[in-house]
């Protein structure tokens, strides 16, 4: 039986990912992180419940350097495990590091296929569509660190002639922003309070960042070192995704709030072109803004 190793395992989307696995394919999975309580709190988070195919790793034991049963048969990895934007800046370059040594660790065990997860930050404030084809302009510590990590991602992997690895810049997803769940909890309380109003915006939702991940698995044939993911060129302003939040308050009884807009020129876009990562795998996002506003809504009900 094929394995997939996934680092960062138990995060968010990790949870979503191993799930899919599970639910949509027969490979099994090699959950890598720091402790097996933290697998099995997302085990239950995702309604995964036990199951002999997810096979836990601590990270300590993944970095050793030994080749266990554990990591035999590993056709592809996934590395997710990543500090998040909003850590100090050491914390996100230790993630650098760490990084490194499981991208040396994935050559080392013989996997076929690669997927380095990454983000839409690495192209900077541009305005319009991100392609693939543009040159990266990253303007945070954060965006920067993503972007070395893909450029020692790709060393790593070319000095051990993988074949068939690559970086996914993932748009916005939608559980690991504030905006929308700020200005939900504004809309239940009656009042949605906006700076700006034309900055534009692009979301995905985790699970569908999830089958995308499972989607690319999938593919054996030569993959692109580069791919966006994410809604194809769907964007949103501030004050039309402040009116749908209204829209859902309403429906769902809490009353449509007062939408009070300061008017400001801030410049913001956030935009994805993924066609090329459509085309390869077939995958599609099926979670419009709508539902995300609605299961944000939902859950912090």
């Amino acid at each position: 039986m094929e394995k997939i190793l996934i680092t960062g395992a138990n995060g968010m989307l990790g949870g979503k990912i191993i799930r899919q696995i599970m639910e949509t394919t027969d490979f099994d999975v090699v959950a890598v992180a720091a402790s097996k309580d933290k697998i099995e709190a997302m085990s239950e988070r995702e309604a995964i419940g036990e199951n002999d195919r997810i096979h836990f790793l601590s990270n300590e034991a993944f970095l050793s350097g030994e080749i266990t049963e554990a990591l035999s048969g590993i056709g592809g990895a996934v590395h997710l495990a990543f500090s998040r934007r909003i850590r100090p800046a050491s914390d996100i370059a230790a993630s650098i590091d760490f990084s490194e040594r499981v991208f040396h660790r994935f050559t080392e065990i013989g996997a076929e296929r690669v997927i380095n997860l990454s983000t839409q930050a690495v192209y900077g404030n541009v305005n319009g569509m991100r392609k693939e084809t543009m040159d990266p302009a990253p303007e945070s510590i954060y965006a920067m660190a993503k972007y070395a990590t893909e450029r020692i991602f790709e060393l790593c992997m070319k000095t051990a002639s993988i074949q068939n690895y690559t970086s996914l810049r993932l748009d916005l997803v939608v559980q690991s922003q504030n905006l929308l769940p700020d200005l939900c909890r504004q809309a239940k309380v009656g009042i949605i309070q906006l700076r700006g109003g034309k900055q534009r915006y692009s979301f995905i939702d985790a699970d569908d960042a999830a089958l995308a991940v499972v989607s690319m698995l999938k593919r054996r044939d030569r993959w692109e070192r580069i791919y966006n993911v994410g809604w194809n060129q769907r964007q949103y302003t501030l004050l039309e995704i402040a009116e749908m939040i209204a829209e859902v308050a309403e429906r769902i009884g809490y009353g449509r709030p007062v939408i009070r807009l300061d008017k400001q020129d801030i410049a913001l876009c956030y935009g994805m072109d993924s066609s090329k990562f459509m085309e390869f795998t077939g995958w599609n996002p099926s979670v419009d803004l709508t539902e995300m506003i609605m299961k944000i809504m939902q859950r912090e009900g």
